[in-house]
């Protein structure tokens, strides 16, 4: 159901070294009787599996390495760095540039065709500066309205994750090859309408990078366990319910917008996320950890035993996963939130495209967007250059 060909490479890693706790983790999900798949790209991505990656030698592939690489010769071809997009010029309701802004000089790019593809949080923000999107929101900002579209900035969606954490026995190795098998569990939440929409995942913490930024994450370690010695099953919400927003905060281009992932106001997202750490913390009891972990660090017993205990650890703990999408969701005419048709052309603009992931009107359930978003991109190029 996949092919296997293109510029970039995925990796379907089946052998090569598995670390301990990877080692534990897959033991203790055959345990619990769920099931093994070998390609979660395939028909029956359900169950437990290698995670695929485009990580070859301990590099990840982007597209400017395998797109923007190998055509960077080509004589019709400009690529700018430095550049600031303020806004999009539209006249007589066609995009004809963008105006831009380097070197403090404000200047305009004229084109017959625009494409944006600044991401779910500015793509929206640029098409709401430049007049296009929720009327009543853009009067409050005084910029004059070209396109009433009042679902740009909406149904902002990201994956969410909690941890339960625990402490690694002394002696097992935290360290990890670059091509170290990771597993993945994909399962159906009880009661849900979606296949597959939670993963739960093993991982160390050493490299926690969330823990550096301000404000993203509350941090769930104990002072007595060191963050070198720790390690966690994640359970991520692979297809919430919920959604956010983003707004402008300012006429300004260069005064970020304001967004809220309004993460867990859904019933069913709290419902899912508690029974999959409970899940995780069932996983940890079994004898497959007795011999790399000491115990388990968070969440508590006593938060475990009650669900509006366990709602507030979530709420207080959970993490973003950067999958960050859905504020220009494609949709038919009949959605009055859609904001691009089927060939992601913005309605009631001509010559404006949107490729990125705000595009989406669904967030991808494999915890992951990278692909999805280059299919996205590649697909556009074909549109916009059919015309």
């Amino acid at each position: 159901c996949h092919g296997s060909e293109g510029p970039m490479p995925v990796r379907r890693r089946q052998t090569g070294p598995v670390p301990a706790l990877q080692q534990a983790f897959h033991a203790a999900c055959v345990q619990a009787g769920f099931g093994t798949t070998q390609d979660k790209n395939g028909l029956h991505p359900a169950g437990l599996g290698v995670t695929p990656s485009n990580n070859i030698e301990g590099v990840r592939m982007s597209t400017a390495m395998t797109h923007l690489n190998p055509v960077r010769h080509y004589l019709n071809l400009t690529v700018r760095g430095g550049v600031f997009a303020r806004k999009i010029v539209i006249e007589d309701g066609k995009a004809v540039g963008v105006e831009a802004e380097s070197g403090g000089k404000v200047f305009q790019v004229e084109a017959d065709r625009v494409v944006l593809s600044a991401g779910a949080i500015r793509s929206p923000q640029l098409l709401m500066l430049s007049g296009i999107g929720p009327e009543d929101h853009l009067r409050q900002f005084g910029i004059p309205v070209v396109r009433d579209l009042p679902g740009i900035g909406q149904h902002l969606m990201n994956h969410l994750s909690a941890q339960m954490t625990f402490k690694v026995k002394d002696g097992i190795s935290l360290a990890a090859d670059r091509d170290a098998v990771h597993f993945a569990l994909h399962y159906t939440a009880p009661e849900s309408s979606a296949a597959n929409d939670m993963v739960l995942r093993s991982s160390t913490i050493v490299d926690e990078r969330q823990e550096h930024i301000a404000g993203v994450r509350t941090k769930y370690l104990s002072g007595d366990v060191p963050p070198e010695r720790a390690a966690r099953i994640s359970c991520t919400l692979g297809l919430p319910d919920g959604s956010g927003y983003v707004r402008l905060a300012s006429a300004d281009p260069s005064v970020q917008p304001s967004f809220n992932y309004q993460y867990l106001q859904h019933p069913n997202d709290v419902r899912r996320v508690r029974e999959g750490l409970r899940l995780a913390v069932k996983l940890f009891a079994s004898d497959a950890y007795k011999d790399v972990a000491d115990f388990r660090i968070h969440p508590a017993d006593d938060i475990l035993a009650n669900d509006d205990a366990l709602d507030l650890w979530i709420r207080q703990t959970v993490g973003t996963a950067r999958h960050v999408s859905g504020t220009c969701k494609m949709g038919p005419d009949a959605d009055p939130m859609a904001v691009v048709d089927q060939y992601c052309r913005v309605k009631g603009v001509k010559g404006l495209w949107v490729a990125d992931a705000s595009v989406m009107p669904r967030i991808p359930r494999s915890v992951g967007a990278h692909a999805t978003v280059i299919m996205i991109g590649e697909r556009v190029v074909d549109w916009v250059t059919a015309g």
